[in-house]
């Protein structure tokens, strides 16, 4: 009897000890899991947080432009990249270009001068790690030289209806094409008092560019104070000199003829022309050194062979379409590589837009770009008369349409529509 009493006491004790240690087991246990849990789970927690700021600094990252241009006329010289993440957290940011890491003093900004790219197209990589995890995104953009497209006026000296003028403004603002005007003086012989003197304010006003354009009238050959000399002509329809070649006229001739011109601009407040084409782009190696000697910056009468007129005037040209800006020889002013004087030559490389059609004159184009990212600075310029605009005005829109769906303007390429003068203090870096 004793015996079992004794049994059953002992089962009892194990119970109860068995039942304590359970308890203090599970409560330990207990303890654990949420020391642990709040452990891990800050953790945790300000890992996805921070992955969430990071995911979106990636969505938002941008380049703002795909392409980019070696040039001073354009506003975004650098690429720029700007994270805004928290500075009191281990975040590191690795910028790779190409396949190769760049170094910035700050991690959070990357700033990369356009010029000291190559040209072609580029990537950069932004890697960002953060809890041992690495989240990255890649920019793709293009680097390219400018293809500068110049549209360029040459004034006959003629009046101009207000129509034609009213759409050049408009192709010209809708285009972003700035006109560079060759103007002649010689309104001031043909045209009234009024009329002139409205062209004039009508150029000026409109803040762009203006060069020289002479063609050899008879009025104006005679204001000079030289004497006229219709012997030779192309054979156009004007008639009264405008088909003369400058050619006709020899240096000391000349000389008074544009220094008249440049007379003609001081009277009517226009700044003195540095830029010259002559009219029927008749001009030889005699008339280029007036030009020079008078300190004129560049001719831009140059262009390919051609025979002009009904009486089918031989010119003085034979440049090719492709050929780009190079430095007179007085000697011979088709050779573009052995320069003797500071006179530059801009061929009319493109055509004019009286003679072409949008066809021809955007073949031009491509004579010279055909599309993608250009390795060299090219230029390509265009010639529209305004008198009679009713023809030229479709021909010169339908090209500018054209060339604009690769224009800088609208991130789709490398052109840039630019004045000449401005071209001029690119390529010499003025």
């Amino acid at each position: 009897m004793v015996k079992k009493k004794k049994f059953a006491l002992t089962t009892l004790l194990i119970i109860a000890l068995l039942s304590v240690g359970t308890v203090l087991l599970l409560i330990n246990e207990q303890k654990n899991k949420i020391q642990e849990t709040e452990v891990k789970g800050d953790t945790v927690e300000t890992c996805q947080e921070y992955e969430e700021e990071i995911s979106i600094q990636l969505e938002k990252l941008s380049l703002i432009r795909n392409w980019y241009l070696k040039s001073n006329y354009v506003e975004q010289k650098e690429i720029n990249i700007q994270l805004e993440l928290p500075e009191d957290r281990d975040i590191k940011v690795e910028y790779l270009l190409d396949d190769t890491v760049l170094e910035t003093e700050n991690s959070y900004s990357l700033s990369l001068p356009v010029d000291s790219l190559e040209t072609g197209e580029h990537r950069i990589n932004v890697n960002i790690e953060n809890c041992s995890n690495t989240y990255s995104q890649e920019k793709l953009f293009n680097v390219s030289q400018p293809v500068y497209v110049v549209w360029s006026i040459d004034w006959e000296g003629f009046d101009v209806k207000q129509e034609y003028l009213d759409q050049m403004a408009q192709i010209s603002s809708k285009y972003n094409a700035p006109m560079t005007h060759f103007f002649n003086p010689y309104i001031y012989l043909y045209l009234n008092q009024e009329r002139s003197a409205y062209l004039t304010n009508w150029v000026k006003q409109r803040n762009e560019s203006i060069g020289l354009h002479l063609h050899m009238y008879s009025k104006l050959v005679s204001a000079a104070g030289v004497q006229v000399n219709n012997s030779i002509a192309w054979g156009s329809p004007t008639g009264n000199g405008h088909d003369t070649p400058n050619t006709t006229y020899n240096y000391n001739e000349y000389t008074k003829i544009i220094d008249w011109s440049i007379k003609q601009f001081e009277k009517n407040e226009l700044n003195r022309p540095t830029m010259y084409r002559a009219g029927g782009w008749f001009i030889d190696e005699e008339n280029l050194r007036v030009l020079n000697d008078l300190e004129f910056t560049l001719d831009t009468s140059g262009r390919t062979s051609y025979v002009h007129g009904r009486n089918q005037l031989v010119g003085e040209w034979s440049l090719k379409s492709t050929t780009q800006p190079y430095q007179l020889n007085s000697t011979d002013q088709n050779i573009t590589s052995n320069p003797n004087m500071n006179l530059w030559e801009y061929p009319n490389n493109g055509g004019d837009s009286w003679a072409y059609t949008s066809e021809k004159l955007i073949e031009r184009f491509r004579d010279n770009y055909i599309g993608g990212i250009s390795t060299q600075k090219k230029v390509v310029t265009y010639v529209t008369h305004p008198h009679w605009f009713d023809k030229e005005g479709p021909n010169i829109e339908g090209t500018l349409k054209y060339i604009n769906t690769m224009s800088y303007g609208t991130d789709s390429g490398p052109i840039l529509f630019i004045s000449l003068d401005n071209v001029h203090k690119d390529i010499v870096k003025l």
